[in-house]
């Protein structure tokens, strides 16, 4: 059976809980559209998130991957368009280039519109395509994975959603979504890309 790997986060700053990575457990080893779904958290550890994933890659050579993030101050789920070549350096703030001899971005191979479309009329859950996953851990993981599957002629579809913290553990005042919703949704998600 062809496998889908979905990645989630740990928590990170003053974020106790994860619901990237809550999401990614709750559909571990559930078969979607014909397609095993095999989770895996990652760090969040520049260059241990991409050890991990290429490991996985390696390992199940997915039909597709999709990695989740969490973004606390949105409130929907943002499907993101591409990936740049740069990452933000923890210390000083500066950006510098993930690869230097790589190219300036990689695009999602994700059916974005439809993914969009589907959890919009499925899971009635506000959606939008966005623009790429910013400078931190998100935007490294989908650069280096879609830049993994380019330099390995892999036959394989990648991509990023990111999602609002869950209603259940956000702050006051903090956008949020339900997680049983945003499970809904991701399965739909999973369920459009191998399609």
């Amino acid at each position: 059976m062809k496998t889908i790997l979905l990645t989630g986060f740990e928590p990170f700053h003053s974020n106790a809980v994860n619901p990237s990575q809550l999401i990614a457990e709750r559909l571990n080893g559930e078969v979607i559209g014909g397609v095993r779904v095999v989770a895996l958290t990652l760090p969040v550890v520049f260059d241990e998130d991409t050890r991990r994933v290429f490991a996985a890659i390696e390992e199940l050579q997915p039909a597709a991957v999709i990695c989740l993030g969490l973004s606390a101050g949105t409130g929907s789920v943002d499907v993101e368009m591409f990936a740049v070549n740069h990452r933000i350096s923890e210390g000083s703030k500066a950006l510098y280039p993930i690869e230097s001899d790589g190219p300036a971005a990689y695009f999602s191979t994700l059916p974005i519109d439809k993914i969009c479309a589907v959890i919009e009329e499925r899971a009635q859950l506000p959606v939008r395509r966005h623009g790429y996953a910013g400078s931190f851990l998100c935007n490294h993981i989908l650069y280096q994975t879609l830049r993994y599957i380019e330099t390995h002629g892999l036959d394989c579809a990648a991509g990023f959603i990111h999602i609002p913290q869950s209603t259940e553990h956000a702050a006051e005042g903090q956008p949020s979504l339900p997680l049983e919703e945003m499970v809904a949704g991701i399965r739909i998600a999973i369920e459009t890309a191998v399609a």
